[in-house]
């Protein structure tokens, strides 16, 4: 009888309450624990107050009882008006399945004697799995000793859990991590706001979390019309390679037979590729060429990007004969477009991702990395971020490519603005300008494929209304010695080595 009351708590014990952020349920492993005790700590205006009532509406929606008891100053009419605009709020529960009570009275009056009843009758009576206090600090203060806030923080945890609540405690930043509350609850929040540079950043770290896994570190979060919206570090949610068999017989092509023929078919599925190059030199253009020609085949195809609006991508890939609204419009092909203003790299990965799950993408297009790698990410982070993504992609059978800028317009050097992402990628076409006599000449060659063999000769490509048109072979572009390329001279014939005829040929050179 007594190993059936053991597993039935052990049951209990196990149940998760979720916070309403699905990100912050992923730091969590599923969220707070059923009938625990959690405190989340931050500064003035870091979002604490939204988390908790994110929860009690998240909680009422799937069914349970929520009851929050607030000890702030400011009025529940208020504290409303602010949460209206949340996609949350729910205002036929509240007084229902949702109850909102001030304690700041009682404690005034009754000292933590009273509140502690307070809180305890609120349960009962409403018959709460979840309960929220907001204004921690000011029972602290009201305490009088250390020892009398450590009883009632006891008193509340042992109450709450035979009564099957869980119970969220919202309170200033402490920067003492040994201050006493902090082990007298059974997990710990921390909510920040720092500067980086002119932005501000929110992050969430979740310092302790008794006999339960979580994701160690700080997290990036937002304030937005869903609430609290926290994105784990990728590198953190997807540690491990995956362990899939590449099928080396199959390629996914750009539907351009010469440079198809350059990768022997096309690149490997599920590979990584990195379209480097400078401005204008036909990145984006290749990109909606391998997403097109996955459209053809039946495959799902995702562009994401950050220079170029849906209309405006639509209109530049029609001007070069390459039709892509047919495949938009029956949802083979989908095309999101974000500005590179303000960005999360963790939100905007989480957001590639989604969509990708969503539609079912097979092709995915990152029309430039920049915004993805830079402010506000750690230039150490930036190798395991991008290494984190490429391996989830993969894992979910999506082949990528990504295009990336360098520095040097003309020449043969790379110098990228992000160092090591070559070394990352599976495979490297490299597309750049040369001069020759005044004009410019585009040319692309592989610098990397792994698992498979390539054509390593440069080839000369063009860009007309009739699209992008590959050199049959490497002729064209055998004058390139250098970045800058230059005209073969004619070899002097040895009878006449000193003749000025020799100009003549010069002359005509010139003026062809």
């Amino acid at each position: 009888m007594g190993s059936v009351n053991e597993a039935e708590q052990s049951e209990e014990s196990a149940r998760r309450v979720s916070t309403g952020s699905t990100g912050l349920d992923a730091l969590l492993r599923g969220g707070w624990l059923h009938g625990g005790t959690y405190m989340v700590t931050g500064a003035p205006g870091t979002g604490k107050t939204i988390l908790g009532n994110q929860l009690c509406f998240s909680h009422v929606a799937n069914g349970g009882r929520a009851v929050f008891i607030t000890m702030l100053s400011e009025s529940h009419g208020r504290m409303m008006t602010h949460l209206r605009r949340m996609e949350f709020f729910q205002r036929d529960i509240i007084g229902q399945s949702l109850h909102y009570v001030s304690g700041y009275a009682t404690l005034k009056a009754e000292g933590l004697d009273g509140l502690a009843r307070l809180l305890y009758r609120s349960v009962r009576e409403h018959e709460a799995t979840v309960l929220v206090v907001d204004g921690l600090l000011a029972v602290q203060e009201s305490a009088g000793s250390v020892l009398a806030f450590r009883e009632f923080l006891h008193g509340l945890g042992v109450h709450n859990a035979l009564a099957g609540c869980t119970t969220l405690v919202l309170t200033n930043r402490q920067e003492n991590a040994a201050d006493p509350q902090f082990a007298m609850v059974d997990g710990v929040l921390v909510l920040e706001q720092q500067l980086r540079g002119l932005r501000a950043v929110r992050t969430v770290e979740v310092l302790k979390l008794r006999g339960e896994a979580q994701l160690l570190g700080r997290h990036t979060f937002e304030i937005n019309a869903h609430g609290i919206a926290v994105y784990p570090r990728l590198e953190s949610l997807y540690p491990h390679p995956p362990q899939d068999e590449l099928d080396l017989e199959r390629r996914q092509g750009f539907g351009l037979r010469q440079l198809d023929e350059m990768m022997l078919g096309g690149v490997v599925p599920h590979s990584s590729t990195l379209l480097l190059g400078a401005p204008g030199s036909g990145k984006t253009l290749l990109g909606l060429y391998f997403l097109e020609s996955g459209a053809r085949q039946g495959e799902t195809g995702l562009y994401f990007g950050f220079s170029e609006t849906k209309p405006r991508l639509l209109a530049k890939a029609s001007s070069v004969g390459l039709e892509l609204r047919p495949w938009v419009d029956s949802g083979r092909l989908v095309v999101e477009a974000r500005a590179a203003v303000e960005t999360l790299p963790d939100a905007l990965a989480h957001e590639v991702l989604s969509l990708v799950e969503r539609h079912r993408v097979r092709r995915l297009f990152l029309d430039g990395l920049e915004p993805l790698l830079q402010e506000p990410i750690e230039p150490k982070r930036a190798a395991s971020f991008l290494t984190a993504l490429i391996n989830v992609l993969r894992s979910r059978g999506v082949t990528t490519l990504m295009s990336q800028q360098t520095q040097v317009i003309f020449g043969p050097r790379l110098e990228a603005r992000l160092e090591g992402v070559e070394a990352i990628v599976d495979n490297i076409l490299f597309l750049r300008y040369v001069e020759l006599r005044s004009q410019l000449y585009r040319m692309m060659s592989i610098l990397k494929m792994r698992e498979s063999g390539y054509q390593a000769a440069l080839r000369e490509f063009s860009i007309s209304t009739r699209g992008i048109d590959v050199a049959e072979n490497f002729e064209s572009a055998e004058a390139i010695l250098t970045g800058q390329a230059r005209p073969l001279k004619a070899k002097p014939k040895r009878s006449r080595p000193q003749k000025a005829v020799r100009r003549m040929p010069s002359r005509k050179r010139s003026r062809s």
